[in-house]
This record gives C-alpha cells, structure tokens and sequence, in this order.
C-alpha cells in the first residue's frame, strides 16, 4: 500500500491516512465561538473527502481574550455539548479532529475592548498596539487556561489538540522567539529559558488529560530571519519537548510580522516550503513529524511520504481548492484534483477585506449548504462565448448539471487574461487553472470552437437556447497627450512588443504594471532600468500581503524606482510630465512608456443578442474584477441554470 494511505499513531489516536487538514482562519466563526452550520458544513466536506484528520482553527484558551473577530473557544458546558455534536458528525466518515489550542496574546483584539494585550515584552503588535509584558505571576494562571481548554476539549470529543507555537506569533510564541521575548527573568534569555512556559504548559496538559491524549505542536522549523529561531534552536530543543509530552511535531516555518510569505507561500515560494527543517527534525525525533507549507501537488506529497522524508502531510489551502483531494489522490484520478495556484487571492485576500475567505478555483469553499449540486431540470443548448477562466468555469458546471455546452474562443488557446497573468516571473503556477477546467469541460463533453469571434450570424446558426457572455475585457488606454506614443502592458507580457533593455516607465503601478516590470527586467539582454509611476500612494494596492511582500524585495533588490502620488499628463519623446502635491515634475529619459493602468469591461454583443436569446454576462465583460469573481458568478450561474 501506498505510504499516504496508511495509518499513522499518535499517542492515543490512530489517524486512517498520512493527510492532515490545516487550520485556516477563515471567517466563518460564530459569535458564541462554537461551530454554526457554515463551518461545520466546510469541515465536514473535507471529512467526506476523505482527509485523515482536521485540525481546528485557533481556539482561545480564554474566551475573553478573543483573536481575531469571533474566536473559537469552550465558553461553557453547553458550548462544549455542541462540539461534542459536531466531533461525532466528522467522526462518523472516519475522520479524527483536534483543535488547536492557543492563547492569542499580542494577537488577541482585546484592545479594542479597552485591554492591552499581553506578550512576553511590550511590543508593538500586528494592528499597530502596544503589548503588556506579562508578570511572573500571572503565568500559571495562563498555564490553568491551557489544561483547562486542554481538558474541555477531550470532553468534547476531540481526539487531542495541536498547540501553537509557530511564528514568533500569540502567546506561546512570542515566549520562544527572541525576536519577541526581551525578558531578563528565568523566562528570557537563554533557549531552555524561553521554552519555560512551554514545558510548562505541556506539563500541565499531560498531567490533567493524560499521557494517551495527543499533543501535535505546531512550531517554525526556522523563523527565517537574523534575529528568530533556527533550525538549530529547535534541533536542541526536540528532546526536551519530547520529554514534556509532545507526541507529534508539525513543522511550519517563517514569522508573522517578518515572513508571512513563509507562513502562507504564495508565488515565489517552493512547494513544501517547509521540508528541509521538517526533514531534519524528523531525523532526530522520536515522535512523528508532519509538514505543512504549500503542499499542493498529491503525487509529489506521495513521493516525499513514501521517501520517508516526513511522517505526514499537512494540506490548507489544497483542501480549499477541493474536498476531495485525498480521496481522488488515493485513487489516482489526479487531472481531477482541482488545483491551488497559491494565489491567496479567496483563501488570505478576502480575510484582508474583512470577508469570508473563498477560493478562485473552488467557490463554494464556505458556501457548501448554498449549493445542491444536481442535473439540470431541463437539458439546454447552452452557448458560451469566451474561453477564459469566467467561461470555461461555466461551461464546465453546466456540462457536468446535463446541460450540452458550446465555447466559442477567438484566439488559438483558452486561458483569456491569465495567458498574460502567467507569464509574469513566478506566477506560472495560475496556468494550473486552465489546464484543469479544459480537461474537466472534455471530461464532461463541452466542445471548443478556437479561433471562431463570435457575432449575431454565427450566433443565429448554432440557435442555443442560452447564451453566455465571457468576452473579458480590454485595456485602458491613458488619455493623454501623447499617449499614440506608449505601448500596452499586455501587448509586452504577450510577447508582442520586445523590451530588451533601455529604460522603461510603467505607468500604472497595480498587480499588471508590477508584472510587466519584473517580466521586462527578467527578459532584459543588456542593461534594463524599470520606473513604476502610481497616481496613488501606494504600489500593489489590492494584491495579497504573501504576494506583495516577497515582490516588493525582488523590486528594491533590482533598483526599480517608483514614484507614487503622481498622475501622468502628457508624454512628449520619452518625457514623462507629472502632476503631484509638490506640483508639476519632469521624468525625462525613458527609451520605452509602457501603459499599465487598469482594463475596462467588452462587451460588443450584449446589446445586439439580448432580446432574440436568453443572455448572462459574467466576469470582466460584466464589470473588471479578478479571477476570483468570474468563477463565483460561473458557478453561481451554472447552479442556476
């Protein structure tokens, strides 16, 4: 049998699989902090899907130190009876499920309730607050919660917890990390020092749920920064922990202010982030080690288990993408695997606006109870215009409901915009998109017309009884004076228009000049000069802090200068003429002005088609988004159909 697929022991629980579901913060949290019916729908379609066991968002060990907005925690005897609720429904599919047990500390939101929130040392926290360096004496205390919450959950029927200790982050870590702690009592200082209040907490864990009750501790491997932990550090601290009752290390890696990018690797970051330091602990362990860090790739995570790199396999955003992964990796039918393209744009974008996490590729993440997926009523001769990522995700709904699907695409190749978002260095990973729904709409029998443009005549001949508008949308072209003069961003990530070298101004620095810049300076073959001109005051406004972060290093390590609060008015032989709140400025020298500045909705056959046939229009035909919108109104569309 495959390595994957076996059981693997921990302590007292014996988990079916080597796969293990992440814990994602993704807020679907109720204000009691119990598990409402959205969140347990989303946990137990990964259940069914077949994934070993489920790790539980952060769950406060206090219920009145809150992380986040509505935190998970045991608020009382009748909470907890609902969890046991709960845990029976995920343990009916075979599936074990721990919560991760954590005191949020400087993370907690407290303040906004008038309380400092506490950490090892005073420091300024993620939301800009000052911490409260905690007494001595208040840490037993801080040690009861643990075993208390430790406690509440074994009488809710989970099956151990995870502890945090990862990332320089909450409680616990902001102890073991110098790059937190500053302390100069038997707390600070020294490794073993810092570990104090873990050890203790561990202690105290075994001592009130015994030693058969799982302990997973979630730690960095390496916290990736000068002044964090190494590889090292926790190498001498893995016997010790063992010897506390750890019974299972889960190896993350990165800081939360520093390296989230380590934490959440988007684009840039290699799969399996995390395996060099989960491999090395593993070799020194006693206890099982598993890894997590964008573990995308099924047979590639088979490959690293049957190698007994690790003993498991920690999978978030995958599961996101799709329930099933585990059971469609256990029988081989990986081209149906629907796949992350670490994107962050659903999973950690939406979280950044205040809204509940989603997926590009899987939009009913967290909307499982909104959905029957069921044959269409009435089979239909559906017409989709448009084969990008908006209308292949439609089409590919629709075949599967019963419907007969026809795309008509007028280039050569589907994929739309994100033939042109891929290109971009580092983000090959989103042509996973269209390579999955071209083979789901053959899977389903949806024919693709190429290079067919579609108008009212070759509409009128196929007769479809529905028609769908996915045209996308086109550029913006900079009304300026001398805008005949400058070249669009697309035509350069095409490959259309060649830039060599010389010294070229973007003028627009959101997600597309940003790309254009670092295809520009990657493709270069002599010296090559990039200036980003943004008329905000910020560059990547709107792109994910896991993208934007590792982007922003690449760009200052390449030199590219970038001018924001400065709106362009007229382009007069490689001159740029600015307006900014200091007044008129001059950017002369640039041997190529590149136009970056947005799209604007296409859609020339609405109009015309929308009274002889029954039309939808969805994506950028509609109104200029992301990928993420277009899939939501295709599966929102094809549901409905």
């Amino acid at each position: 049998m495959r390595t994957m697929f076996t059981p693997l022991k921990i302590a007292g629980m014996e988990v079916k699989n080597r796969t293990f579901m992440a814990p994602m913060s993704l807020g679907y949290e109720s204000q009691d902090g119990t598990v409402n019916e959205k969140m347990e729908a989303y946990w137990l379609r990964r259940a069914e899907g077949g994934v070993g066991c489920i790790i539980v968002d952060a769950t406060s060990v206090d219920p009145n130190v809150p992380y986040l907005g509505n935190t998970l925690c045991f608020r009382d005897e009748e909470s907890i009876k609902k969890y046991k609720s709960f845990t029976d429904k995920v343990h009916a599919y075979g599936c074990k499920i721990i919560p991760q047990i954590t005191h949020p500390g400087p993370e907690s939101i407290s303040a906004f309730f008038g309380v400092a929130p506490v950490a090892s040392s005073s420091y300024p926290n993620s939301m800009g607050q000052m911490t409260r360096e905690l007494s001595k004496e208040e840490l037993p205390g801080i040690v009861a919660l643990y075993a208390k919450a430790s406690k509440n959950a074994k009488e809710a029927g989970f099956d151990g917890i995870e502890l945090h200790c990862a990332h320089a982050y909450m409680l616990l870590g902001s102890f073991l990390s110098p790059l937190r702690n500053k302390r100069t009592d038997e707390y600070g200082g020294s490794l073993l020092n810092r570990a104090r209040l873990l050890f203790e907490v561990l202690d105290a864990i075994k001592e009130t749920c015994g030693e058969d009750f799982p302990i997973v501790l979630r730690m960095s491997g390496s916290e990736r920064d000068p002044q964090g932990n190494t590889l090292e550090d926790m190498k001498r601290l893995i016997p010790y922990l063992e010897k506390h009752g750890v019974d299972c290390f889960e190896i993350s890696g990165g800081t939360q202010y520093e390296r989230c990018n380590k934490i959440i690797p988007c684009h840039g970051e290699e799969e399996f982030t995390n395996l060099k330091e989960a491999r090395a602990i593993r070799q020194i362990a006693a206890k099982p080690v598993i890894t997590v860090g964008k573990i995308l790739d099924a047979q590639l995570a088979e490959d690293v288990l049957e190698a007994s790199e690790v003993d498991g396999v920690v999978l978030g955003r995958a599961l996101l993408a799709d329930p099933d992964f585990v059971d469609k990796a256990e029988a081989k039918r990986y081209d149906e695997i629907a796949p992350c393209a670490a994107c962050g744009v659903g999973c950690v974008g939406e979280q950044t606006k205040r809204r509940p996490a989603s997926c590009v590729i899987n939009p009913l993440a967290g909307r499982e109870l909104e959905f029957e997926e069921k044959p269409a009523a009435e089979e239909k001769d559906i017409l989709v215009i448009g084969a990008g990522i908006g209308g292949l995700a439609a089409a590919r709904i629709l075949a599967k409901r019963g419907h007969h699907v026809v795309v008509f695409e007028k280039e050569g190749k589907a994929g739309g915009q994100l033939n042109l978002a891929c290109r971009a260095p580092f983000k090959q990973e989103i042509s996973k998109w269209i390579v999955y729904l071209l083979q789901e709409c053959d899977r389903y029998g949806v024919e693709i017309r190429y290079e067919t443009e579609a108008n009212a005549d070759v509409i009128k001949a196929e007769n479809p009884d529905i028609v769908i508008l996915a045209t996308g949308a086109k550029p913006i072209v900079l009304p300026v004076e001398g805008m005949e003069t400058m070249i669009q961003a697309n035509d350069v990530l095409s490959g259309k228009v060649l830039i060599l070298g010389g010294n070229a101004a973007i003028i627009g620095g959101g997600m597309v000049g940003i790309e254009t810049a670092e295809y520009v300076l990657h493709h270069s073959r002599g010296a090559a000069r990039v200036t980003l001109i943004e008329m905000t005051d910020s560059i990547g406004q709107g792109m994910v802090p896991n993208n934007l972060v590792p982007t922003m290093v690449r760009l200052g390590q390449e030199r590219v200068q970038m001018i924001t609060g400065a709106k362009v008015k007229n382009v007069d032989a490689g001159t740029i003429t600015v307006d900014t709140k200091q007044g008129e400025m001059k950017y002369p020298g640039f041997t190529h002005v590149i136009c970056a500045v947005g799209s604007k909705a296409w859609n020339p056959l609405h109009e015309e088609i929308k009274d002889t046939y029954e039309t939808y229009v969805i994506g950028d035909a509609k109104e200029v988004a992301q990928a993420l919108e277009a899939v939501r109104e295709a599966y929102e569309l094809g549901y409905r159909l």
